[in-house]
């Protein structure tokens, strides 16, 4: 007995937490100073490729060094090995910096460790879950009967809306797959949308052909087009099942013109779903709700929490017009789980055991609610538009003209190349850009994302964009 006794005693020494452990005092002082790394610290990272590579495999991973050790050393890995990309002069991501009632919730879940597959594990974590999400569906305009759940992102969240749309389309697809279609199905989403749309084809088993990518002009997809192309694909024999529009493009931070998009998908009688993975959080936003104007006729929604929600990576978003479809798409008998209420996530969603990723969300709207979420895009509007000012004041070309915080621009004359400009500054590492490719120019890219982002941040971005110019030209 004393054995065994002894031996739980070591397990739980190993395992555990102490809250005045010196492991608790290390991480406390990692996250202080990381904070102040957010505002000051090197973006790209310190070390090449290599270096990384050597520093992580030369530890033995059969010899344990203790948790604050192990701590202290995966920080240094990642300092200097990393991309800093929740820094506040990161411009070059959707991702933020995460918010701090959001990092406290995601670590509540990991103590905690709730199990969300059945509604009677975690009752608590699952009504919280669906409380946000029908919070959200009624912000875009949704009925109360709507629903969804939350993803590990937003590749997720539209491979989900793609099930969903080919079980609509068709009432056998879920026992047949496509051999129930008379035609092979396919989608529509524009030239600039996000092409994770190719992979989630190749992984549904449609296969690369069946994404139709729909021309744009200014980034936005050409509606005379998709009609056109829904109508040839239609006499070809192709079906359409999903028309995919895009709220907030990754390149350009563009936006479909979403009711004339709902308008086709009704007169096809398709599914009509929106990526608003990033510009999906102004449904928060009554004052600018209007720029996602037919949102809330979509049959489903992508968001992702974790670019302009400042919630951790991870926390995406699938919103659902007709849960039912869900439960068509995922539902399956087991005898080995609890009896739920029909809505449980193992079989209304493509994950079974699940991580408590709501609680990131819930944080934020139980901590700041709508009016702070309000104050953030008001700070970046207002930062977006000091960018945008100040690039222009000093010559450089704008190349988009979205209503929203992502802008586009190149060297002044047109003479150095965008890829080059990007690469120095991420050399010199105190800002860091985007480059990307937008209707046959090569750009830059800034975006803001991070509540850290000041107009002293704006400066040294254009401090830096001077004196790269003036190097390279």
């Amino acid at each position: 007995m004393q054995r065994r006794a002894k031996m739980t005693e070591q397990v739980t020494k190993l395992f555990s937490l102490s809250a005045d452990g010196p492991e608790m005092a290390a991480a406390l002082r990692l996250l202080v100073g990381f904070q102040q790394e957010l505002k000051t610290g090197h973006i790209a990272p310190k070390w090449s490729l290599e270096e990384t590579r050597r520093a992580i495999e030369q530890l033995d991973l059969s010899a344990p060094v203790g948790t604050e050790a192990a701590l202290g050393e995966t920080s240094h890995l990642m300092e200097n090995g990393d991309l800093l990309s929740a820094s506040a002069r990161c411009f070059g991501y959707f991702n933020p910096t995460a918010a701090g009632p959001a990092i406290l919730g995601d670590l509540l879940a990991a103590a905690r460790n709730p199990q969300l597959a059945v509604i009677s594990h975690a009752p608590a974590s699952a009504l919280i879950e669906r409380r946000v999400l029908g919070f959200l569906c009624e912000q875009a305009g949704w009925p109360a009967t709507s629903g969804g759940h939350f993803t590990s992102g937003g590749s997720e969240a539209n491979a989900t809306a793609l099930q969903l749309a080919l079980n609509r389309a068709n009432a056998d697809y879920g026992q047949l797959g496509i051999a129930a279609f008379d035609g092979p199905p396919v989608l529509y989403a524009s030239a600039d949308s996000h092409l994770a749309w190719i992979k989630i084809a190749r992984s549904a088993g449609l296969g690369t052909d069946a994404v139709r990518l729909v021309p744009a002009e200014v980034g936005r997809m050409q509606i005379p087009e998709l009609c056109s192309m829904i109508e040839m694909d239609a006499k070809a024999g192709r079906i359409a099942v999903m028309i995919a529009a895009t709220a907030g493009t990754t390149n350009a931070g563009e936006i479909d013109p979403l009711s004339e998009c709902a308008e086709i998908a009704a007169q096809f009688d398709v599914h009509f779903h929106v990526d608003a993975a990033w510009a999906g959080a102004l449904i928060l936003d009554p004052s600018r709700r209007s720029l996602l104007s037919g949102i809330d006729r979509a049959d489903s929604l992508t968001i992702d929490a974790h670019k302009w929600m400042s919630a951790p990576m991870g926390a995406g978003i699938i919103m659902i017009r007709q849960p039912e479809l869900a439960g068509q798409s995922y539902s399956v008998a087991t005898g080995y789980m609890p009896a739920g209420d029909g809505q449980d996530p193992y079989i209304t969603t493509n994950q079974w055991s699940r991580r408590f990723i709501g609680i990131r969300l819930w944080m934020m709207l139980r901590s700041i609610g709508i009016e702070g979420y309000q104050k953030l895009f008001d700070h970046h509007f207002a930062m977006a538009a000091l960018l945008r000012e100040k690039l222009t004041a000093a010559g450089w070309t704008l190349h988009n003209h979205t209503g929203l915080p992502v802008i586009l621009f190149s060297d002044p004359g047109d003479n150095l190349d965008s890829q080059k400009i990007a690469d120095r500054i991420e050399q010199r590492g105190k800002v860091w850009l985007g480059r990307v490719d937008f209707d046959g120019k090569s750009c830059l890219r800034a975006c803001l994302t991070s509540y850290l982002t000041g107009p002293e941040d704006i400066d040294l971005l254009l401090a830096e964009l001077s004196l790269v110019h003036e190097e390279l030209r």
